[in-house]
């Protein structure tokens, strides 16, 4: 019956080829279902609303754990290379400082140890002027680098005296162990590079520095081999803006973090970038490459060098993110079965309200005896279904009664009919005898008229004879009269009987 009722349908919206706001508007069933979607729709947006923001929330943080363990890990990874070479620096330094007295050992141990280390790009041992006051130079340096897959001395770094070269006045000022910062100028092999420098010390005196150049193209080439992410960036930048580790090598020189706040004006990129300068520890989301990042960034402990890690968001939320697109595939699938539920659902449950719909139809166009089948729901549909045959059952016996009776008033209009068609031909007929009556009255009466003029104007010349006659003939007269007058009584008096 169902499917009767929907092919039915189909065939009147066929027929008909209603569009879509006219098949809604006239159907219960697909307004129903559109109410209820909506309203599981708002269901679902707050819900899923909520979700999403604990989801976000529990997410963000859990990827700001993340990004500070790849930091951390970035950390490891950089002090770990940059550890590698100081234990190497101060392990030829121990030896240098014991063999001061003799700078053609020294000089010699200098070519050996860039023989064994090939990561290493150029040692110097530089001293104070008037160290070795047997020779002319008062600035006297050993100096073996490489150049062009060689190793060359040079008395010179950078083609100047390095007496007021950073790597080489700060530790001879503060008697410390560091790391130099790059400088445009200070190239070997034709690269940037950055010194590790340690005080060489006589008699509790600083009377030198012994210095490893490292290549930073090397150094940023080796720790980005060894990120824990493929797609995670990372770099290391000084406090005085110059990367010494980049996926940029354009980008390693000094002042590169202040030309990329210039190319980025944006405040974001500022308060990220001086923020780093200043040493402090945080996590920012930027704009990197046309793409969302998440930017971690962290001192370096017990050096004067900060780390900066960037890593695409996707890479880090990607399971957040991808959960986002499914989810409203889901959701609109849901929506779509539930309103595909409801429609059939709705559809066969109204069904017998359908059918009522049909039968009020037929009952209006005046079919009142098209045969209903009897509900067995005991819901209000099966309530309304026999309530409705019950009042069509009830409509029917009271036309019934009210046909019977027409056909009463019918019989009893056609006897009332003839009765006055007979009071009618009755009137016609005591109209005429009236009529009858008074017209012989009128010379009776006239002839009493004219016998009483003749016996008032001539009662003085007649004789008793005479008016005794004229007298019995008015009485012969008057008693005519009478009679014709109660007869014309009689009919008057059963007329009004019978209009009574």
């Amino acid at each position: 019956m169902y499917l009767c009722a929907v092919q039915s349908d189909l065939l009147v919206f066929g027929t008909m080829k209603p569009n879509l706001i006219s098949t809604i508007v006239k159907s219960l069933s697909a307004k129903l279902s559109l109410w209820v979607v909506l309203f599981v729709s708002i269901l679902f947006a707050a819900t899923f609303s909520l979700m999403f923001y604990y989801a976000r929330e529990a997410v963000m943080a859990e990827a700001f754990g993340k990004a500070e363990d790849l930091l951390d890990k970035f950390e490891i990874v950089v002090t770990e290379k940059l550890h590698e070479k100081e234990v190497v620096a101060r392990q030829t330094q121990w030896w240098v400082e014991q063999n001061l007295n003799d700078t053609v050992e020294i000089g010699n141990y200098i070519k050996q140890v860039l023989a064994h280390e090939p990561n290493i790009v150029g040692i110097a041992a530089a001293f104070k002027p008037g160290f070795y006051p047997d020779r002319q130079d008062k600035d006297y340096m050993i100096y073996y680098h490489r150049d062009k897959g060689r190793v060359l001395r040079s008395n010179l770094f950078a083609d100047e005296s390095y007496l007021h070269q950073p790597w080489y006045e700060a530790p001879m000022t503060h008697n410390k162990m560091m790391w130099s910062e790059p400088y445009e100028d200070y190239r070997t092999d034709g690269e940037p590079i950055i010194t590790y420098s340690i005080p060489l010390v006589k008699d509790d005196e600083v009377v030198g520095v012994y210095g490893v150049d490292i290549s930073i193209y090397w150094l940023s080439d080796t720790v980005m081999a060894l990120r824990p992410l493929p797609n995670m960036q990372g770099a290391m930048v000084t406090r005085s803006g110059a990367f010494v580790i980049h996926p940029d090598t354009s980008l390693l020189r000094p002042r590169a973090m202040f030309r990329l706040m210039e190319a980025h004006p944006e405040k974001e990129y500022s308060a990220a970038a001086y923020k780093i300068l200043s040493a402090e520890k945080g996590i920012s989301f930027l704009n990197i490459y046309g793409s969302t990042h998440l930017v971690a960034y962290g001192p370096i402990e017990e050096k004067q060098y900060e780390l900066t890690l960037f890593c695409p968001e996707n890479e880090i939320m990607g399971h957040y993110n991808s959960m986002i697109p499914l989810m409203v595939v889901v959701v609109i699938l849901s929506l779509l079965a539930i309103m595909v539920f409801c429609w059939v659902f709705i559809h066969r449950e109204l069904h017998p309200l359908r059918e009522l719909e049909s039968s009020a139809r037929q009952i209006k166009s005046g079919h009142y005896y098209t045969p209903i089948k009897t509900s067995k729901r005991i819901d209000e549909v099966g309530s309304l279904t026999n309530s409705f045959i019950a009042m069509r059952r009830s409509i029917r016996k009271h036309l019934a009664y009210i046909a019977n009776n027409k056909q009463k008033l019918a019989e009893q209009h056609k006897q009332l009919t003839i009765a006055q068609e007979r009071i009618r031909e009755a009137k016609k007929v005591k109209g005429a005898f009236l009529q009858n009556m008074s017209d012989q009255m009128i010379a009776p009466v006239n002839e009493i008229s004219r016998l009483v003029t003749e016996v008032r104007e001539h009662h003085s010349e007649m004789s008793q004879e005479q008016i005794v006659e004229l007298s019995n003939q008015v009485d012969d007269k008057t008693r005519t009269v009478t009679e014709l007058l109660a007869k014309v009584l009689e009919v008057s008096t059963k007329k009004q009987e019978d209009e009574a």
